[in-house]
């Protein structure tokens, strides 16, 4: 049927046969675009709209769907075109202006008529059929089949576009097909609703996978023994007491040691069968670790009256208390020592070699861990003087065979724990001397070869202690003994006011006197003296404090705080010479304290705190027997030439050189040398001051006169061929 033209300001679409020059199709406004769509979702659900113009998706441009029809209808003579196209612009099919029409220029806009509206109807349906019969883009073109009164929209390729697929869904989502009417969807067996939302699908970083770790086998690598231990509830007495003392014991150490003190006090022990067990707990601790041997001795000594008195089992005996318990399990300890030290042919047979002697190592650490304990529980005034001499006869006593050397090695452990405080009491002093005596005659006994009979780790050893009495019983000890904090932190003030004085500091040893009584144990034994000396707050002298004051000296080289130390406990005469006699004896024996000992003798002297006449009593047993000290401690010289020297420089003029007489009074060539050495170490120290200061003495000069045997003009000569 032929289409009635309306006039509208849509420019024809450049697909179209026109007579004029072509026009581009205008571009619609979102309006217009919106009722287009409006109008193709209607007709798509009646069913009058070719499944290819699906709405948003396959919406194309006015002039393409003009096309499109041209395309598919057969071509009208170029004529009846003209006469189509000649009265007014032709309006686009399916295209509907209805709230903003565009007028070309030039038109008069008018109202539209009924029969204008009749016939926008007929040109939208016939615009419908058309597009229906409009060819589709190649790559989802279907293929357009007649069958029947219907049209097939299948692709060639067979694949829908998902797009269209999905428009079409929308459209008809409310309408339930007949196939699928009866079906509905269950949970799956075992499945719950959650009310979680959907887990987040997007896409994460990937992480790098772990490295599969090598496969093991079911067995454990490391099986436990027969003898492991397990967690047990206790089921007895004993094993509860033994659980709770050794716990304390583990933690023990001299800075936590009222601690542990304490809260063993608070154990509570009811008969005398218990106190035994506790104490051989702590007994056998103390042998096991003799690194602790002497805070396990304070330990006892402050449990010796926490623990109470049981009553005997038989009458006419001692009642059971702490320290009696402990001596007898230290005396039943000691009389158990083996007689020989061999292992037996049953131990080789059931030890391999290397077990034998690990355990034979063990039984002699024990042993020598018995004795420094019994030594330490002497110091703390637990055992007398007697019991000690018993134990040293049993050991190296005088009998029909030698002694074997672990004996020997015991009683070197006993007086080495012990030898000062011994040395230092009448009874003590005689027993000491017994015992080098019989220690230095095992020394020199040999068999009849003329072999030594003891090895020659028994003969040093020997003689270790030996030298170690001579030298007052100080003894370079490792820095690695057990202290408190307290104690390290003065030992490291002292340190560093050495290095700050360019000292040094001796990193790795440290000089210790050996068997020393600790400092809270009254070292006199009068009755009542040391409550009265705690009372008033008195000092006892004795070698010890000398030894620490002057210590003291060495560090700070404080000559007040010296001369305050020393005057502080008020010695008499004889006790001031007997603190000097025990400074030389120090410096005479032990070289590398020599110049300190002459500087602390000569600060003394300076302050005024002992006298010329002290010191020439002090020396005169050394100067007497000088000459033959000289053949077994060659270094006693040069403590001489130090002392001399230092007092020669501090006084100059005003030496005293009497202190010297009692060298000799003939004179004779020793005296003349160690004199002319002295002067050279004057020279040595203090340069051609000091060297003027000891030749401008008159008593110096009159005492080489009578040592050389000469006279004051031929003394110079006698000088110039010293060296002098």
């Amino acid at each position: 049927q032929p289409q009635q033209q309306q006039p509208t300001s849509a420019a024809p679409s450049p697909m179209l046969p026109q007579t004029g020059p072509q026009q581009q199709a205008p571009q619609m406004q979102p309006q217009q675009m919106m009722a287009m769509q409006h109008e193709q979702m209607l007709a798509m659900q009646q069913g009058t709209m070719p499944m290819g113009m699906g709405p948003m998706g396959m919406q194309m441009h006015p002039g393409h769907m003009m096309a499109m029809q041209q395309q598919m209808q057969p071509q009208a003579p170029p004529a009846a075109a003209a006469q189509t196209t000649s009265h007014a612009p032709v309006k686009s099919k399916g295209v509907k202006l209805k709230n903003a029409p565009i007028l070309r220029e030039g038109t008069v806009k008018r109202e539209p008529k009924d029969d204008d509206k009749a016939a926008d109807k007929t040109n939208k349906a016939d615009a419908k059929v058309e597009q229906a019969r409009s060819p589709i883009p190649p790559q989802s073109a279907p293929s357009v089949e007649s069958r029947g009164n219907r049209l097939s929209l299948c692709p060639d390729n067979l694949q829908f576009d998902r797009l269209l697929m999905l428009r079409i869904w929308r459209s008809h989502r409310n309408e339930l097909h007949t196939a699928v009417q009866g079906l509905h969807t269950n949970l799956r067996p075992g499945e719950k609703v959650s009310s979680q939302p959907p887990p987040d699908k997007r896409p994460r970083p990937v992480e790098p996978k772990p490295k599969p770790k090598p496969k093991t086998s079911n067995e454990p690598l490391l099986k436990p023994g027969e003898n492991a231990y397990r967690v047990t509830e206790p089921t007895k007495r004993e094993d509860e007491l033994e659980r709770r003392v050794r716990g304390l014991l583990n933690k023990i150490c001299p800075d936590n040691l009222r601690t542990i003190v304490d809260r063993l006090a608070h154990i509570e022990l009811h008969t005398a069968d218990e106190l035994e067990f506790v104490i051989r707990i702590i007994f056998g601790k103390a042998l096991a670790e003799p690194h602790y041997c002497e805070t396990y001795a304070d330990m006892v000594f402050a449990l010796r009256s926490r623990y109470p008195e049981f009553p005997p089992e038989r009458e006419g005996e001692k009642a059971q208390s702490f320290t009696r318990v402990l001596l007898n399990t230290c005396q039943e300890e000691f009389e158990s020592l083996p007689t020989s030290f061999e292992p037996s042919d049953d131990e080789r047979k059931k030890y391999s070699p290397e077990d034998l002697q690990l355990e034979m190592k063990k039984r002699k650490d024990k042993i020598l861990a018995n004795m420094k304990f019994i030594g330490n529980l002497f110091l703390r005034q637990l055992l007398a003087v007697k019991v000690i001499g018993q134990v040293v006869h049993d050991l190296v006593g005088i009998k029909e065979s030698p002694p074997e050397e672990h004996m020997i090695e015991c009683v070197c452990e006993l007086l080495q724990a012990i030898g000062h405080t011994l040395d230092n009491t009448k009874q003590g002093e005689i027993l000491m001397s017994q015992f080098s005596a019989r220690l230095l005659d095992l020394q020199r006994l040999s068999d009849k070869d003329n072999k030594k009979q003891y090895s020659k780790r028994i003969q040093f050893q020997i003689q270790g202690l030996l030298d170690l009495r001579q030298n007052g019983w100080a003894k370079k000890m490792f820095k690695d003994q057990p202290k408190s904090k307290e104690e390290v932190r003065k030992e490291a003030a002292a340190e560093a006011k050495k290095q700050a004085k360019g000292g040094g500091a001796d990193v790795l040893f440290a000089m210790q006197i050996q068997g020393a009584r600790p400092s809270y144990i009254d070292a006199s034994k009068g009755p009542g003296q040391g409550q009265r000396q705690r009372r008033v707050g008195e000092l006892v002298w004795d070698q010890a404090y000398v030894k620490r004051i002057c210590q003291y000296f060495l560090d700070d080289r404080n000559g007040a705080e010296l001369a305050e130390h020393w005057s502080k406990p008020q010695p008499n005469s004889n006790q001031t010479k007997q603190g000097l006699e025990w400074l030389l004896e120090i410096g005479f024996n032990d070289k590398s304290k020599a110049d300190n000992i002459a500087e602390t003798v000569t600060e003394l002297l300076s302050r005024r705190v002992i006298s010329w006449e002290h010191l020439k009593d002090a020396l005169h047993p050394s100067l007497d027997g000088l000459e033959d000290m000289v053949i077994d401690v060659p270094s006693c010289l040069d403590f001489f030439h130090f002392l001399f020297a230092r007092l020669v420089l501090k006084f100059g003029r005003d030496f005293n050189a009497s202190i010297l007489s009692s060298m000799g009074h003939e004179g004779g060539e020793f005296q003349w040398s160690l004199l002319v050495r002295g002067i050279k170490k004057c020279q040595e120290l203090g340069g051609r001051d000091g060297l003027r200061k000891a030749l401008d003495n008159k008593e110096l000069e009159q005492l080489l006169c009578k040592a050389r045997r000469c006279t004051e003009g031929e003394l110079k000569a006698a000088l110039r061929e010293s060296g002098l």
